[in-house]
């Protein structure tokens, strides 16, 4: 097995349109009337003199207009055609490299028909092609999927029919939507979203699936303080819980010998983190072999050389095959495809964000001007001094993506003095000092790491069936070789509630034999997840070292405490068209962004109530799940 490093500078082309593109031609004529009046009104706009009659006529025409194009909507009934004449250059969009397009043998840098993108505008016509599908030089094209990222920009990716019959085994491991529905569905947002793995920008990986398992994930109860938010009456109390917390949720393992860096991996219907942990020396130090799968099998990692173990929480569809084996003879028979993403990098310089300052409510002048101080110097010595140039314009050894001109500027520092790299500096300082206003700040030593769970404890629990692992790491410590022993502040991003994870970084021997990786290793006796609201599938964390944020973190930190409240279960319902139709224009309704707005304005109001804030996450999470 092994991962190549090519797959995100490469790129394939295709259409990106819009409903429009599905009119038929009394529709197309009406579309163009509205857009004629649509013109007319705003020249009558710039008019300083405009009889009021005129403007009641076009405001009327229009309203008249719409009235039968969406008349007309509903009188079509056969099959919508594709309107070639929306196959515009400027209607091409580009998509890195990834399963999907592996697998329909898309050629990089080709535009290609296999698949297309398409924009909601108006709802009848989704609706129609979404149950019937449309027209596109002979060939019938379908709902393919909606990725998250689409859906909050109201997109949806539709694929060749024949195509989809040609690949579709290969893209599902042989799970159909009939198989699905034959055991009571699924939930459509969660299956939209399982389907579109196969569209993230990734790196072929190689993988033997034989060579790997799934079991059960790492759960235990943590007792600790929290806010009880009650999800129907609201109320808040403050106790103590035992608080259920899947320490494992979207965290696998790999041997060392694959990779020592942790990534995130696709595969059909699995996704998440892969940290590399040595297995198979805990199973040799306790001289216990022996695990059991999701499916109650029993595996002997030496005998079945098993090198990848994941997690029930990271296969999606576990419950709709009969058995591990029937997933890994269906992925060699299809020729399912592996892939890598994300490989971990931790010399990216970390910032702070507005989020994270907003929280830190009784931060003073002074210590606002501390810490923009590395930001205000970088900015003053850009255009001075060459070392900060060579740095902002990614120029140094430590990129590993270098374009071009990086290339060049390293070869030869003259081209500083360039006319074009001038122009990209001054460009760059522009934007330095746009995010600096918006609270983009950076800080001495700040890291983005992935965050990781405490995998000897998982080992406790899977190799010698401990019920209540200890683990490695005792009560709120970390892990993080990274840092020196010390208070951190772990943050992570969207930070609504005051979420300043301030731990103290532990060293110690033992870590660092285990703990292989530069990731942040959590406690399993810490509700650190709960508090910062994070999963294991490839979550990373901003660690700050600073002694002055860390101190003014803590001191805000006082007498806060993780929110907990319980999730509601996504209902499984019959994958159809209609089903599809009606998650979509429920989903497309959604903002996310509102509730996030809505508790920046009460952290910059003068009347701070976290209540509020509170109530706002809980429904922000609500939404997000």
């Amino acid at each position: 097995m092994k991962g190549k490093k090519d797959g995100l500078n490469k790129q394939v082309h295709i259409y990106s349109i819009d409903t429009s593109a599905f009119y038929n031609d009394q529709e197309n004529k009406l579309h163009n009337k509205i857009l004629k009046s649509y013109r007319y009104r705003d020249h009558l706009k710039k008019l300083e003199h405009v009889d009021k009659k005129h403007k009641k006529y076009i405001t009327q025409r229009i309203i008249s207009l719409k009235e039968k194009l969406y008349n007309a909507f509903n009188d079509h009934i056969q099959i919508r055609t594709l309107r070639t004449d929306s196959l515009k250059d400027n209607n091409v969009i580009s998509l890195f490299d990834s399963v999907l397009t592996r697998t329909l043998g898309i050629k990089e840098n080709s535009l290609s028909e296999e698949i297309m993108v398409v924009q909601t505008y108006h709802f009848q016509i989704l609706r129609d092609i979404i149950d019937k599908g449309f027209i596109h030089n002979n060939e019938k094209y379908v709902y393919f999927t909606s990725s998250a990222g689409q859906i909050r920009t109201k997109k949806s990716c539709f694929i060749k029919q024949s195509t989809l019959d040609k690949y579709q085994n290969a893209l599902t491991c042989g799970l159909s939507v009939e198989h699905i529905n034959a055991q009571g569905g699924s939930s459509i947002n969660k299956w939209n979203s399982y389907m579109a793995l196969s569209n993230s920008a990734s790196s072929p990986w190689e993988i033997d699936i034989d060579k790997a398992i799934v079991v059960n994930d790492l759960e235990t109860n943590v007792s600790s303080l929290v806010d009880y938010i009650d999800r129907d009456t609201y109320e808040i109390t403050r106790k103590i819980m035992d608080i259920p917390i899947e320490h494992t949720d979207g965290c696998g393992m790999m041997l060392p010998s694959l990779s020592q860096k942790s990534f995130m991996v696709r595969l059909p219907w699995v996704k998440g983190l892969l940290v590399p942990f040595d297995f198979r020396k805990f199973a040799e130090k306790h001289s216990s072999f022996i695990v059991k799968d999701v499916y109650g099998k029993e595996w002997d990692i030496i005998k079945d050389d098993i090198q990848i173990i994941f997690t029930k929480s990271q296969f999606k569809m576990w419950k709709y095959y009969d058995s591990w084996d029937d997933y890994r003879y269906k992925f060699k028979k299809y020729g399912c495809l592996g892939a890598k993403l994300n490989e971990e990098d931790p010399s990216v310089e970390g910032k702070l964000t507005y989020q994270m300052l907003q929280t830190l409510t009784d931060i003073t002048d002074e210590e606002l001007k501390q810490i923009s101080s590395k930001t205000v110097s970088e900015i003053t010595q850009l255009g001075t001094d060459k070392e900060t140039m060579m740095k902002v314009l990614g120029a140094t050894e430590k990129n590993k993506h270098k374009t071009s001109l990086q290339e060049a500027l390293l070869i030869y520092p003259e081209l500083l003095n360039d006319d074009h790299t001038k122009e990209i500096i001054k460009n760059k300082k522009k934007s330095m000092i746009k995010d600096a206003k918006s609270g983009k700040l950076l800080v001495s030593d700040a890291r983005y790491t992935y965050l990781c769970p405490d995998l000897y404890a998982f080992c406790e629990r899977l190799f010698l069936g401990i019920e209540n692992p200890k683990g490695l790491l005792t009560g709120s410590n970390v892990y993080c070789s990274l840092y020196d022993e010390g208070h951190i502040d772990i943050l992570r991003s969207p930070h609504l509630y005051r979420e300043h994870g301030v731990r103290w970084n532990k060293k110690d021997e033992e870590y660092d034999k285990w703990f292989i990786t530069p990731g942040v290793y959590t406690s399993i006796h810490d509700p650190i997840s709960k508090l910062l609201q994070f999963d294991n599938d490839g979550d990373k964390a901003l660690i700050i070292s600073d002694e002055l944020i860390v101190n003014i973190a803590k001191r805000n930190m006082e007498n806060i405490v993780p929110l907990y409240y319980e999730m509601s279960v996504a209902q499984k319902q019959e994958i159809n068209s209609r089903n599809i139709y009606e998650a979509l224009t429920l989903a497309y309704g959604i903002n996310i962004g509102e509730y996030s707005n809505n508790i920046t304005k009460i952290w910059n109001s003068d009347n701070i109530n976290l209540d509020v804030i509170k109530w706002l996450c809980m429904e922000n999470n609500f939404t997000i799940d």
